[in-house]
Order: C-alpha cells, then sequence, then structure tokens
C-alpha cells in the first residue's frame, strides 16, 4: 500500500523491460516507492490528461539547446532531486548521482529507513 498526497493506493507491479502490468504480483513499500518514482520519471510532463500539472518530467528545453554537457547534467540532477522530493512524500533525499552514456543512476533514501538505487 503507498500513501501519495494524502490517497493511499495498491500497486500492481509494472514490468518496465516489458511494458506490461503484472497483474497477480503487488509490491511491497520499498518497491512501490521506486515504482512510483520510475513512473514520475518516465511520464512526459504536461502530456497526459490524466496527471496534474505537477506530475512528471520535461527536459526538452535542456536537450534542445546547445549547451555544455555539465551543465545539461547539473540541471537535468537538480530537476529529478526537486521533482522526486516534491512528488513523492516517502522519499526524504536523492542522492549519489552518476551519469554514464546517457543513463542516470542514483540513491534514493525513505521514510522507511531504506535506500533505494535507481538507473534511470
Amino acid at each position: 500500500m503507498f500513501i501519495w498526497k494524502g490517497l493511499v493506493m495498491k500497486n500492481i507491479k509494472f514490468d518496465y523491460e516489458n511494458n506490461c502490468f503484472m497483474p497477480d504480483e503487488t509490491t511491497d513499500n520499498v518497491n512501490d516507492v521506486k515504482q512510483w518514482v520510475e513512473l514520475l520519471i518516465k511520464v512526459e510532463k504536461d502530456k497526459y490528461k490524466i496527471y496534474d500539472e505537477n506530475f512528471g518530467m520535461d527536459f526538452s528545453d535542456i536537450v534542445s539547446y546547445r549547451l555544455p554537457r555539465s551543465v545539461q547534467v547539473s540541471e537535468i540532477i537538480r530537476r529529478l532531486k526537486r521533482t522526486i522530493l516534491n512528488g513523492c512524500d516517502h522519499v526524504t533525499d536523492v542522492r549519489d548521482f552518476t551519469f554514464d552514456k546517457g543513463t542516470f543512476t542514483f540513491t534514493l533514501i525513505t521514510d522507511l529507513g531504506e535506500e533505494v538505487i535507481l538507473h534511470v
């Protein structure tokens, strides 16, 4: 069960590799947080009416300009951290960012006392 913005939700596991829900499997608290953050990052902001205006990410303004790679990476990290901390009540910190060949890896610190490593 997962609480987001005061709503209690039961999460069905989603397989991001195969892009499908696994209806016979639910997630535990730590994997709920991980799955929620993955969805938050993968949804394009303001593209789908089902999500409110604060849900999702938008990097089009960063990628479309000819900014130095270090500036782009720094701004992406700043936006990821801000969006995750504001969008998921159970995440207390986002840290240890690394960037390699177009993939970010970082650690979520949850209020459940767990650390979750994500690769996006």
